[in-house]
């Protein structure tokens, strides 16, 4: 009996421990679908609700398809609004509209399409169409930077990208801590008393919590505009020509974005009735920023603070002190160089004029295959191409790690700058004078910007280093001066 009873023990626990097996494997797995599982809701006050990752994405807003791309994204992405042109890749995919039928979403076998509440509210017979299709509908817009934290926060979750939303943030606020770190430079009796336009037509400014103004402040400007209140919910609030010319005499620099909102120069700005009031005016401290990396949630709002910061404190966040340590600069040391020595105002694609108006034999913003396009290089190398600094550009080819050359700097030199005339007769020995850049390697060198070796060289193919082109563009910027 004893040797009966111990085998029905045995047997009972190995039955115990089977069924706690299956049990933690039941467990296993419902965790695991729980993981890939989510719900919050959408700006449209809609329940978003799913339970995997989305495969084939359709984006009808600049800034979710430059976040999707960011997040790691690429084939998922079946879709991307009109005239986008950053980052690159949106120039090779479909472009669907909310102004198209049902019958232009479906074929494509979306299985999620991106909007914004503007849609939501004005398309939703568009809507409903594509969700009886089995189509969800996502609709984002943050309105703040905490909000904006959020948004891709829920982006990874609808694409499975959730650590690489976690890294965008932890990435943004490394870059915030740098940004504050150069304010931490500059005395509080030094900051510029800033008036930030939104909309010139209506005179209308940014709401003190919309992320235009989070980027003001960010990069040190002080908002006079601070009482502000928002409009309906929105980024934009009222203030009135009355409201701004009262504050004429404090504002240092008028900052207008520019984008499908606010058609305006700074020649329009300046023309404004009664604005010959406003101090910033007075001093040509009338600045345009591209609304892209203002107004929009992504993390190109950094090139938006910095850029703003460039235009209030250029001495502070034009930084090309490794730049001086270089004995051979390369072509990209040089782009990067140039524009920040010269406070040159960031280059940012505008889809009509830079992509489809622009010949297809040239070089189009986003055409170099040899850049990395969400690194930090590209939007200095951009800069100086449009700029005309550098001559005979390759279509797709930039050559960024190659030392910039003699030659190349005379003519980048020459072109930027409102050079006087030289009439003093040089002559170089290893420059004919049936060179395409001998009128600017002459020029250069008669101007003493440039010399020749003891032998009467010029050596057209050697390197620059950081220190003499230093000297050399301050000298520049002298004589353009006289």
């Amino acid at each position: 009996m004893k040797d009966a009873g111990k085998r029905e023990f045995f047997i009972m626990i190995k039955k115990t421990s089977l069924i706690l097996a299956a049990m933690e494997f039941v467990l296993i797995l419902g965790f695991a679908v729980i993981a890939g599982a989510f719900t919050f809701t959408d700006s449209s006050n809609e329940k978003i609700i799913g339970d995997r990752p989305f495969k084939r994405i359709i984006s009808l807003y600049g800034a979710h398809t430059e976040n999707l791309f960011s997040l790691g994204l690429d084939n998922e992405i079946i879709g991307v609004s009109k005239n986008e042109a950053y980052p690159p890749m949106t120039m090779k995919r479909p472009v669907f509209s909310y102004h198209d039928d049902a019958e232009k979403f479906i074929p494509a076998r979306p299985d999620l399409i991106l909007i914004r509440p503007m849609i939501a509210c004005a398309y939703k017979g568009l809507l409903k169409e594509l969700k009886r299709a089995g189509i969800t509908i996502v609709s984002l817009q943050p309105r703040t930077v905490d909000e904006m934290y959020s948004y891709w926060k829920e982006l990874g979750m609808l694409t499975g990208k959730e650590k690489q939303a976690g890294k965008m943030i932890e990435d943004f606020h490394k870059e915030i801590g740098k940004i504050k770190s150069i304010l931490n430079k500059i005395p509080l009796s030094k900051r510029k008393r800033v008036y930030f336009e939104a909309i010139h037509s209506r005179m209308k400014t940014f709401a003190p919590s919309s992320i235009a103004a989070f980027a003001l402040k960010t990069a040190g400007g002080i908002n006079v505009a601070e009482d502000a209140k928002a409009r309906r919910g929105t980024n934009i609030a009222e203030y009135g020509k009355e409201r701004i010319l009262s504050h004429g005499n404090e504002i240092d620099v008028f900052l207008a974005q520019r984008g499908a909102m606010n058609h305006v120069n700074i020649r329009k700005i300046r023309e404004e009735g009664g604005f010959k009031a406003i101090k910033a005016v007075r001093d040509s401290q009338v600045f345009i920023i591209d609304e892209k990396i203002v107004s929009r949630p992504t993390m190109r709002l950094l090139d938006g603070i910095y850029e703003i910061g460039r235009i209030l404190y250029p001495a502070y966040f034009n930084d090309i002190s490794s730049f001086l340590k270089k004995r051979t600069l390369t072509r990209a040391d040089f782009a990067e160089f140039f524009v920040k020595m010269m406070n040159i105002r960031l280059k940012t694609p505008n889809y009509l004029y830079d992509i489809k108006k622009r010949a297809k034999t040239k070089h189009k913003y986003g055409d170099f295959k040899d850049i990395d396009y969400f690194g930090d290089r590209y939007k200095y190398i951009e800069t100086a191409v449009n700029k005309g600094l550098f001559n005979n550009v390759k279509k797709y080819k930039f050559y960024p790690d190659l030392p910039i050359t003699r030659q190349s700097v005379a003519y980048a030199v020459f072109m930027y700058f409102d050079l006087p005339d030289s009439f003093a007769s040089v002559a170089i020995k290893d420059v004919k004078d049936s060179c395409p850049l001998y009128s600017q390697i002459e020029s250069m060198v008669s101007l003493k910007l440039m010399y020749l070796n003891k032998a009467g060289e010029f050596m057209p193919e050697n390197p620059v280093s950081g220190k003499v082109l230093f000297q050399m563009l301050k000298k520049a910027a002298e004589l353009n001066k006289n």
